[in-house]
């Protein structure tokens, strides 16, 4: 059996509030490990289109501004965050913010620079698919750089636990409307791995109001696995399908749910490839199709404006001594006229009424102010 590649899910990194000071002559012999680490990464990969592994691209650019080469903690960060090791665009926000404040702390005089660099980073790679990481960044680095060198780095760490505590507060009001939304569904069909979507369907399953929860693989990125993993302590029987059943798969379901990276303005979802062919077979069947987000992970782009996804390999699926092209896109946007509702911190939204919700909203962080 191939392997997937696979992601893993987030574990708090031990973020210390201060670091031993850098050393200058060190530079030069971290960076090369970390280049010589970036090369037996890609030599075990199949030939074919390689997957960026964007965090060594911050390594060499903090080089070039002469400031010190990221270390271990901020590296392995950013495998999590921009080169995707860790799945779900929230967890990438819960990690981000944190990483952004930590490394301000260190104890030598560029720090805040390197902070600010990193976040700007992060923004202006995963936030760009992911418009939550970069909104949350821009709000916690708003007006850093021109306050006292102290404050400021105490403000990015407050800001990072004023996002957390809001967030947990916005996907609960989430969860608690999507339930009252989903009574009576008895056997939701889930798409592609949402940590927004498993809390709610591991609550619909502690209300013991589910017959089954219907997992296709999501092959893409073995998201359906992740969800198996994620679900499986709930005791409600699991059936695990390929893609390749989605038809059959959606006419067994009672609703299809998606997480979302990112929604445009008139409620299209990115979602991993195979979300709009879930969705399809639902309006043939016609079975509601129901994205669960957070508001923040609105994007400035309508569906239309939206440009054609980059491609990556999947050469996984090649069996030793095979060549050929398996270049896909690795998201898609699911069009707003299959999508029967977006499950927000603000109750369900129909896709025409997204941007009206986004007013009510406004840019304040807890939903209790929203109300």
């Amino acid at each position: 059996m191939p392997t997937w590649g696979a992601r893993t899910m987030p574990t708090p990194y031990a973020l210390p509030t201060q670091q031993p000071r850098y050393r200058r002559e060190r530079t030069a012999h971290r960076l090369d490990r970390l280049r010589r680490a970036r090369s037996s990464n890609f030599s075990q990969k199949r030939t074919g289109v390689i997957m960026a592994e964007k965090r060594f691209d911050f390594a060499q650019a903090m080089l070039d501004r002469g400031l010190p080469v990221p270390d271990g903690i901020t590296m392995q960060g950013l495998h999590d965050i921009v080169d995707e090791g860790v799945l779900g665009a929230s967890n990438h926000v819960a990690l981000a913010l944190p990483l952004v404040a930590r490394l301000a702390e260190a104890d030598r005089p560029s720090a805040r620079d390197e902070a600010l660099a990193l976040a700007s980073f992060i923004a202006g790679t995963r936030g760009l698919g992911a418009p939550i990481v970069a909104n949350a960044l821009s709000w916690q680095t708003s007006g850093i750089a021109d306050l006292p060198l102290a404050e400021g780095i105490a403000t990015l760490r407050t800001r990072a636990a004023e996002w957390d505590a809001a967030a947990t507060g916005r996907r609960r009001a989430l969860i608690t409307g999507g339930l009252k939304v989903l009574t009576g569904c008895r056997n939701p069909l889930i798409y592609d791995y949402s940590s927004t979507v498993a809390d709610l369907v591991r609550e619909l399953a502690q209300t013991g109001g589910l017959e089954r929860m219907i997992i296709p693989e999501s092959r893409a990125i073995d998201g359906g696995r992740r969800y198996m993993d994620a679900l499986r302590d709930t005791d409600v029987p699991i059936l695990f399908l390929p893609d390749a059943a989605l038809e059959y798969a959606v006419a067994l379901s009672d609703a299809v749910l998606l997480g979302a990276e990112s929604l445009t303005r008139d409620g299209g979802i990115s979602n991993t490839i195979g979300s709009t062919l879930a969705a399809r077979a639902a309006q043939a069947h016609g079975k509601p199709v129901y994205g669960a987000a957070d508001l923040f992970k609105v994007g400035e782009q309508y569906a239309s404006e939206v440009p054609d996804q980059p491609l990556r390999d999947y050469d996984f699926l090649l069996r030793d001594g095979e060549c050929c092209a398996t270049d896909a896109p690795e998201l898609e946007i699911v069009p707003p006229h299959l999508v029967t509702a977006i499950l927000t911190e603000l109750g369900p939204v129909a896709p025409q009424n997204l941007e009206a919700a986004l007013s009510r909203r406004g840019t304040c962080l807890a939903i209790e102010e929203t109300t």
